[in-house]
This record gives structure tokens, sequence and C-alpha cells, in this order.
């Protein structure tokens, strides 16, 4: 790390209201999420040694615990820079180089640790007696590494900003832009609810069959086999499979690349560049995909490792849809650039509605053999064509993100390559002549690197 040194600046009398509205958010998200993992802990601990009550397996429990509480913990970064700013408003942005042959140790780190750790949880996942206490830490192992990896290869070598912007729009990303989107999925599905409600209501053939479905539910055990067999013909049936897949590879996709980018929504007015905008997207986006992936992850079970090794390929749709949406979105505001800004968020829902939808289609055709019904011959068809466009997919937008980044570097002025920002408080043993440090106060942040605003560059259509 380089530093430089700085006069003396004059206290400023500034409310940092961005910062301290951070700070608010950051604090309570961390505290509720600390306190409910240990709510989860304290009540599976008085299960198991409260006489009379069932010995579950707390492997569930405890996961979802450590989920928890390891994002309580991500959150917590976000509160203490903008702590730092609103004490020490005068400390200045630093350029500092990256650590040499840092991302190739981690690349190395990535690729021996994650295997490893989804092998070692596979064989965990067998033995109830030891699942409940490894497979937490490798489940987080799992989701964090190769997020970690994927957003060093979408944003190295260009400019992040401070540690407080960094670290506030991941914390957007990782906890309030997944509360908003669920709740208007949640309202979008009320919305379906209430439609089907009124459509069974006119159709008498219909509301026999939803009343017939409601009653062998009431009926049958809390088995998810016997579930899945009461429900699996209803599924089937072409009109539900079509609102079904409608919702998961339209409706979902829109709202959340709308969405995923908050934390750049919330620095809109700040004097950034397009690259910004990728980088912010991607750091956004990575934090929905890590709450998404543990929140999918943490039931545990037999499957887990097969289950815990596809989620890691959301990472890279998440990365890379909400980075192209966070370049578009300050495009437009820096820029003008309005068409680019429809035209990448229509690709961006595109993206993530193939991958949907072909995921629900392959999950479909596995069915075959869970009920004692047939499952129609066109979506056995349709199934391992979908799994293979799975990875085919997956194979583009790698091509796609590790690409977007090189465009990025290589329109940068003078293609150098930006050292990262960290905050210092300034000496006072400077020079008198330096004129003050004025920061920029804006949502998320109150501070913008010197070098981003004058080497950040724009990239060339």
């Amino acid at each position: 790390m380089s530093s430089i040194e700085t006069s003396a600046l004059p206290p400023t009398t500034t409310v940092r209201w961005a910062s301290i509205i951070q700070l608010i958010l950051s604090i309570l998200a961390a505290v509720l999420l600390l306190g409910a993992a240990l709510i989860v802990v304290f009540v599976n601990i008085l299960q198991l040694v409260t006489p009379g009550t069932g010995k579950s397996d707390p492997t569930q429990s405890f996961m979802v615990a450590a989920s928890l509480a390891f994002t309580g913990i991500l959150v917590l970064p976000s509160a203490w820079y903008s702590l730092k700013s609103i004490s020490q408003p005068e400390s200045v942005p630093v350029q500092g180089s990256e650590r040499r042959g840092f991302g190739l140790v981690l690349t190395i780190v990535v690729f021996v640790f994650v295997p490893g750790a989804l092998l070692l949880g596979n064989w965990v996942s067998q033995h109830n007696t030891l699942s409940w206490f490894l497979l937490p830490p490798l489940n987080i192992i799992v989701t964090g590494l190769p997020a970690l990896w994927l957003v060093y290869l979408g944003t190295h070598g260009l400019p992040l900003g401070s540690p407080k912007r960094r670290w506030g729009v991941f914390a957007s990303g990782l906890v309030l832009g997944p509360l908003i989107i669920i709740i208007l999925e949640l309202l979008v599905l009320v919305g379906m609810g209430i439609i089907a409600f009124l459509w069974a209501m006119v159709d008498p053939s219909l509301s026999s069959q939803m009343g017939n479905l409601i009653i062998r539910l009431r009926n049958s055990s809390s088995n998810p086999e016997v579930i899945l067999r009461i429900l699996l013909p209803f599924i089937l049936n072409p009109g539900i499979l079509f609102i079904i897949f409608s919702f998961i590879a339209i409706i979902v996709p829109m709202i959340e690349e709308l969405l995923k980018p908050l934390g750049v929504w919330f620095l809109g007015g700040q004097k950034l560049t397009p690259a910004h905008g990728f980088v912010y997207g991607v750091i956004s986006g990575v934090g929905f995909a890590i709450f998404e992936n543990l929140g999918n992850t943490s039931d545990g079970g037999q499957a887990w490792a097969l289950l815990a090794s596809s989620r890691i390929s959301t990472l890279l749709l998440h990365c890379f849809t909400a980075g192209l949406v966070g370049w578009a979105l300050v495009s437009a505001w820096s820029q003008r650039r309005y068409l680019r800004l429809g035209l990448s968020y229509i690709l961006a829902v595109i993206v993530h509605g193939l991958w949907n939808g072909m995921v629900v289609l392959s999950a479909a055709s596995s069915l075959q053999g869970v009920a004692n019904i047939p499952i129609p011959a066109n979506l056995q068809r349709i199934g391992p064509i979908s799994s293979t466009g799975i990875i085919i997919l997956g194979a583009l937008v790698l091509v796609l993100y590790v690409g977007f980044n090189a465009v990025l570097r290589r329109n940068m002025p003078g293609n150098e390559i930006p050292p990262q920002v960290v905050d210092i408080q300034p000496s006072h043993k400077e020079l008198s002549s330096t004129p003050p440090f004025e920061p920029n106060e804006g949502p998320l942040n109150s501070e913008i690197g010197t070098q981003d605003q004058t080497k950040g560059g724009n990239p060339t259509n």
C-alpha cells in the first residue's frame, strides 16, 4: 500500500445524513440478523434438552442460524466505514495498489477449497451425527469463496471507490434489495391467487378440483413426497404449468433485474462513470446472490452437495446481469444513453428468464417416477435439452462477464489500472498550502476517490 500526505483539514460542520442513514440501517440489519441466529440456536438447543420434545435432526436449524449470522457479519463493515465517515469527516481517500499475485492466490484457494468442501460436505451430509456441526461452515465456504472470486474477476482493474461506498452498496444488495424483492414477488403471487380464485368461481369444474385438492392436502401427512404426489397432477395441467413458468421465467426476472442493483440506484446524482456503475452493480448483485444461495442451501439434507454446487453458477448470473444494468444506469445518468439502459435491462431479463425457464423445465422433467402418473413425453424430451442449455448459457455468461471487464479496462484513459481507495486520517505535519478536500456527500457514501473522478474513464460504445 502506498500512501500520500496532505495538509491538516479544517473541521466540517456539514451533517452527513447519508452516512448516518447508512450507519443506522447497517446496525439495525446486523442486530436483527445476529439476534435471529441466536434465537434459532437457543430454540433448537432447548428442544434437544427438553424431555418430551421430538429429537429431530438439528442440521437445518444450525445451517439457518449460521447463514443468518454470516449475513449479519457481512453487514458490519458498512456500519464501521459509515461510522468512520461521521467521526472522521476530514479523512481523505488515499490510493493503494493491489497486492501482486492476489488474483492468482485467490483463484488457487477457490479451486482447491471449494471442491474439497463439496466432497467433505457430501460425505458429512450422509452422517447425521456430524452434519449439524460441519455442514454450516462448509455451506458458507462453498457460497462465500466463489462469490469473492467472481467479484474480483469482474471488478479487478476498475475504479472501486471508497470502502464505505463499496460496503454500503454490498449491504444494500445483501439485505435491503432481497427484502423489497420478496415483498413485491409475494404481492404478485397474491394477485395471481386472487385471479385464480375468481377463475375457479366462474368455472364450476375447476372449483370442484380445487376443493378436492385442498381436502386431500389437509388429510395428507407432512411428507413432502406425499404432498408432491397430490400436487403433481394439478401442477402438470397445461394452464397451471404456463402460469408457473410465466411467473418464474418472466415476472421474477423483471422484478429482480430492476432491483438487484439497488446500491447503484442509491448513488444517483453522484459523479460516476459507467465503469463505476458496472463495479457497483456487480457488488450489489453478489450480495443478492449470497442471500439467495444461503436461503436455498440451508435445508441441508443428503442432496446438499448437488444443490450447493449447482447454485455456484447463479452467483455468476446475478453478478453479470446486475453489473450490466448498473453500467447502463450510470450511462443513462452521465451520458443520457437511455436506449442503452433499456436494451441492457431487456438483455438482463432475457438472460435471467432463459436461465430460470430452463431450470424449471429441467426440474419438471426429472419428476418422472416420483409420482404414479406419467410425465408428458414432450416435457421428458425438453428436460435434457434444458440441462445442456443451462451449461451453454453459463459458459456464455462467463465469457461476457470477463469480456465486459476487459473492455472497460481497455477504454480507461491511458489504460491505467486504478489502485484501490482507502480512507485514512490526514497527517498534521504537512504543508498548509494544500487546499482542503471537500467530500461529495450522497446516498450510501460521502466521499469519492480523487483518481476515481479523474481516471475513471467512460467506456466507448
